[in-house]
């Protein structure tokens, strides 16, 4: 082969700030298109191109993010030895570059349709929950669908795009026919992928902290700890099972974690079990009656002041009603109490007398 056909794009970098350009495709004169691996997309990894004269015309031709640019460059030797082996095959660094089919035209507006309906009804098979933008990890979702479009042979970069149409929902396919407008189902799967991934990746801590201090609240309590899994999965698919554990169990309350044999629970099937032992024991009415007696105990306690009749006594401060106090009744309070009474009837009359003189 005298030369390759690169494709240069502009995508984000992990930080989503920053522009990196990028190798995303290479083709072969015979019309064959060879996909990067993500992690060897950068230009600057393919260093025999970054370094050379037709690189610098390439950065000022791509100013924009997402803007791309596909160049057939000669193979120098060195060139050569980097993307092809003695047998001509295409390879980067220590692996060989999988080969991207092109995408089967089709003869008519029918049969177009008829394609659109089938990706359509295979989009209805994926395992994989409809993408709002309020999904905790855009990264992991994306992740997910490509795999389901690999289960289901669906490889064309065209056929991707049109399938993520189907998976989509609510203000994200407004984001989806504004792409269309701007680049149309011709561009290249990874840019659309860099794309949605920069729109609603979520940089904050609200989901994860929603996550992390999900509690139950009544109802089932199978109900609340897989939900609870799946708001931990979805912020990180990589979790271990003893901190997912850990995490599930907190939420519940603690009436229900104090019968729970913490060495019996090695997974979250076994936890399932163990909660599922104990599910009779809460049911709407008694958790509610449950919480109501908790928080009236408190409200109760945090009503109580210091009796003052101790107080006086000097026995510290206890929290009872005066009421109840049992130095009320003793003769010790009474000659305290009768003391005070003269005492103060005493003041009474000196300042009475204080004001006849005044007069």
């Amino acid at each position: 082969m005298e030369k390759l056909r690169f494709t240069f794009a502009v995508l984000a970098a992990s930080d989503g700030k920053t522009n990196v350009i990028c190798i995303t495709s290479i083709q072969t004169p015979d019309g064959l298109v060879f996909g990067i691996p993500d992690d060897q997309k950068p230009a600057s990894k393919h260093t025999g191109i970054s370094t050379s004269d037709v690189y610098t015309k390439i950065k000022n031709s791509l100013k924009r993010r997402h803007q791309t640019r596909k160049l057939w460059i000669p193979l120098t030797p060195e060139l050569r030895k980097i993307y092809l082996d003695e047998g001509e095959n295409i390879q980067f660094g220590d692996q060989y570059l999988e080969e991207i089919k092109e995408e089967t035209k089709l003869s008519n507006n029918k049969s177009t349709e008829i394609g659109n309906k089938n990706l359509g009804k295979t989009a209805k098979r994926f395992l994989l929950d409809k993408f709002s933008g309020k999904t905790s990890n855009v990264d992991q979702w994306i992740h997910e669908y490509e795999n389901e479009c690999t289960r289901f042979e669906i490889i064309q970069d065209a056929e991707k795009i049109e399938t993520l149409k189907h998976l989509l929902e609510k203000q994200c396919l407004d984001w989806y026919t504004s792409m269309i407008i701007k680049f149309t189902v011709n561009l290249e799967w990874a840019i659309w992928k860099n794309n949605l991934c920069e729109t609603y990746g979520n940089k904050g801590w609200s989901t994860v902290k929603y996550a992390y201090t999900f509690k139950f609240q009544g109802g089932s309590l199978l109900e609340y700890a897989t939900k609870k899994e799946r708001l931990l999965l979805e912020i990180n698919k990589e979790i271990d099972t003893q901190t997912m554990i850990n995490l599930i169990v907190m939420g519940l309350p603690d009436y229900i974690i104090f019968k729970m044999d913490k060495g019996s629970i090695k997974s979250t099937a076994n936890l399932y079990n163990e909660i599922g032992k104990h599910e009779h024991t809460i049911n709407k009415n008694n958790y509610n009656k449950y919480k109501k007696n908790t928080f009236d105990n408190k409200g109760k306690l945090d009503k109580l002041n210091p009796c003052i009749i101790c107080e006086k006594l000097n026995k510290g401060s206890r929290f009872h009603s005066e009421e109840k106090c049992w130095f009320k009744q003793t003769d010790e309070y009474e000659n305290k109490r009768s003391h005070s009474k003269k005492v103060n009837n005493t003041i009474l009359d000196v300042e009475l007398s204080d004001e006849t003189k005044n007069e």
